[in-house]
């Protein structure tokens, strides 16, 4: 539903988006699990990854042609193939590609004194940049072959930040006397462990296969709560607010060495305010979500996001859902993307849930989710 839920996702996903939402229940819902629900995004604008294969395989060409001895800068082929050198490191320059990983699980026990959500949940984010140095072309044009791998200035740089959230949420509905109205109050408190890594070669030398988080990555651990806020001013009607992550963290990556050059990054995480409301019935719900503010994830980077996001869910008697959705983009850094995705649960008990969304420039995300409930 193009990415909503402050004020339309159902109780069992409440600790993903507003922990107020699981006070919104129906009267025979007494358990409820996801086992599991992952999103994947993938953006890579500029095919940066197979620029950096076109650019290694130009670079291994001449380096194996210079080593035999047949590769001259005076002949027509030498000249060529400096050309496409520069060509292909050229075409690197400032590209960039950022994935994005979303999983979790859910424990859902709700009641009339206060809804209880367990839920566990792991965010990612990837950047990977590029920067071509002018010293090496300066350097092909003057020497007629390319500088040795471990000799290139122009680099790949990798960030990598997450966290590993578990947490209960808390919720209680209050009955306001006045037709019918009622608000919610939710509370997640949650431990986190942080994570963040730094990677950067050369352009030469640079193996995504040799990324090794495992090895190389910093670590903390953190307290963090998040907070919820729903009010129904009428049956079918939902007003949400969102705080997630109240209190601000920052964990400095590994330090990373590259053409003697040390350098690190810092990972944060921030506090982000969301705003939504939606209209639902036993046939439709109709959802719209938009972010207060903008979230930054490293403080040496400029890239952020901030979304509004719109959705439409149809349902065919609880066992069958179709839904469609648009997420705008409102920086400069990331795509409008359409959604669309289906859902089944037969006999209202078992459920799966499918989703993917499309944006320009190679802009990719897919989404699945199993749920239980009793």
């Amino acid at each position: 539903m193009g990415g909503v839920g402050v004020a339309s996702a159902d109780y069992l996903s409440s600790g993903f988006y507003n922990p107020a939402l699981a006070a919104q229940y129906h009267d025979n819902d007494d358990f409820g699990m996801i086992l599991p629900s992952v999103v994947l995004s993938v953006h890579d604008e500029n095919d940066l990854y197979n620029k950096i294969d076109e650019f290694q395989s130009i670079n291994d060409t001449i380096n194996n042609l210079t080593t035999s001895g047949t590769h001259s800068i005076n002949t027509t082929s030498a000249e060529a193939d400096i050309a496409k050198w520069i060509d292909a490191l050229n075409a690197l320059d400032n590209s960039t590609v950022s994935v994005d990983v979303n999983a979790g699980i859910a424990v859902s026990v709700p009641n009339h004194y206060a809804s209880a959500i367990l839920f566990t949940r792991a965010v990612a984010t990837g950047l990977i940049s590029t920067h071509v140095d002018q010293a090496d072309i300066n350097y092909i044009k003057e020497h007629g072959k390319a500088p040795e791998n471990n000799q290139l200035k122009s680099s790949v740089n990798a960030l990598a930040g997450g966290y590993a959230d578990i947490g209960l949420s808390l919720a209680h509905n209050f009955t306001l006397p006045f037709n019918g109205q009622s608000f919610a109050v939710g509370i997640s408190p949650k431990m986190q462990k942080i994570y963040a890594l730094k990677y950067k070669k050369n352009m030469g030398e640079f193996e995504d296969s040799k990324f090794n988080v495992g090895d190389d990555h910093t670590e903390k651990s953190a307290f963090n709560v998040d907070f919820g806020f729903t009010y129904k001013p009428a049956q079918n009607v939902t007003i949400g607010f969102a705080a997630t992550n109240l209190i601000k963290q920052e964990l400095e990556t590994n330090i990373e060495v590259s053409n003697n050059v040390k350098s690190s990054a810092t990972y944060i995480i921030e506090p982000k305010y969301t705003l939504g409301t939606s209209f639902s019935n036993e046939l439709v719900t109709i959802a719209a979500d938009i972010d207060l503010n903008k979230q930054h994830y490293f403080k040496e980077v400029a890239t952020n996001t901030q979304f509004a996001n719109f959705g439409v869910e149809l349902n065919a008697w609880d066992w069958a859902q179709l839904r469609a959705g648009y997420s705008h983009s409102m920086t400069d850094y990331a795509k409008d993307k359409i959604s669309a995705g289906i859902g089944l649960k037969p006999f209202g008990v078992f459920g799966v849930d499918i989703g993917a969304q499309y944006g320009q420039d190679n802009n990719y995300t897919v989404a699945a989710q199993f749920v239980l409930t009793i």
